[in-house]
């Protein structure tokens, strides 16, 4: 039987939070990997759309829901355009499920609790943390008036569409590739990260993109993985490991040159080891939206609306900044919405 999902409600930040490595951070995720690897069953802590999909595709399901006719597999990136302008708190249409959460008086977000700088517990503080966790404190923002009018449901990358369709959380952010699958079963907002497949190395190695690792050095990856095929196409050297945390003991012990996968997992990997750093431009499409209910449509033109204000006023660019930047690199550009009507 599956364990319930931890509801936790998320308390008001402390003024002046910042994400730059602390050694909060470092120690505490160096402690949780020497636990997993004592007690001899090593759970993989990071994920991605690359790693769903590979095992979605393992499994062969045949009752997979159609894809959503409206969307096109060469660019899924497409929501629903956004009203104008936003309505503020008080002026929230009648009957939509933006007044029906106000009502309720909480927004429940399903997001991640083991992916480091997106979605992660703070072992400190006991607060799950991170850039996605910053998404959905705008969306609450935007229909309370307060960020913190927010309940935070931690969910596992497999269940997330469930937890969306049985009215489990109103909307996920979690590292959610966006793609026309998906689309059949739930609605995506625009783009509010473009994550693609990049590389980990040393920071004193001079390597600068994957072009440069040449093909004897060799790059770790998840066996099975489009990550790992993608590494083989390029002419690259590889070592297969079961799981990202064994490829990053591999790069440690210096079995592995680097690391190569989502530049999500990667940010994680680079802040339990200070003398790591993710390089390059990235070589494949990973573009993330925040999942919301199929059956609510005024909802997503709703969110699309707290993310074009996000883009306008530089809300994004300083949550980039606050989070990922240290790891990611500065100067990323925000990335651009597109709509289907």
């Amino acid at each position: 039987m599956k364990a319930p999902s931890l509801s936790v409600r998320f308390p008001a930040r402390s003024p002046g939070t910042a994400s730059r490595w602390p050694a909060w951070l470092v120690a505490g995720a160096t402690t949780a990997l020497l636990a997993s690897a004592c007690a001899g069953a090593v759970e993989e802590p990071f994920r991605s759309g690359l790693a769903e999909r590979d095992a979605a595709q393992a499994e062969g399901s045949s009752d997979a829901p159609a894809a959503d006719p409206d969307c096109d597999d060469a660019n899924p990136r497409p929501s629903l355009g956004p009203p104008e302008p936003l309505p503020a708190p008080a002026s929230l249409p009648a009957g939509s499920y933006m007044a029906e959460i106000q009502a309720r008086g909480v927004l429940r977000a399903g997001v991640g609790a083991d992916t480091l700088l997106f979605g992660f517990l703070n072992p400190q503080s006991g607060d799950v943390e991170g850039f996605d966790v910053e998404m959905a404190r705008l969306v609450a923002d935007a229909i309370f008036g307060d960020p913190d009018r927010l309940e935070l449901i931690p969910v596992q990358s497999a269940e997330r569409i469930d937890r969306l369709q049985d009215g489990t959380v109103d909307i996920v952010v979690k590292t959610m590739t966006i793609n026309c699958e998906r689309w059949g079963s739930i609605n995506f907002s625009t783009v509010y990260y473009e994550s693609g497949q990049r590389l980990l190395v040393g920071n004193d190695t001079g390597v600068v993109s994957i072009d440069d690792v040449g093909g004897e050095r060799a790059i770790c990856a998840i066996s099975g993985t489009t990550s790992l095929a993608r590494l083989e196409a390029e002419g690259v050297a590889t070592i297969e490991e079961a799981s990202w945390t064994d490829c990053l003991v591999a790069f440690q012990q210096g079995r592995a040159f680097g690391i190569s996968t989502d530049d999500t997992i990667l940010a994680g990997l680079a802040a339990q080891d200070p003398y790591a750093e993710v390089v390059g431009a990235p070589f494949s499409e990973e573009p993330y939206g925040i999942g919301l209910p199929k059956d609510h449509p005024e909802f997503t033109r709703f969110v699309n609306a707290v993310l074009e204000q996000a883009r306008s006023d530089g809300t994004w660019e300083r949550l980039y900044d606050e989070w990922l930047a240290d790891v990611l690199g500065k100067g990323v550009a925000v990335p651009n919405a597109s709509y289907r009507t």
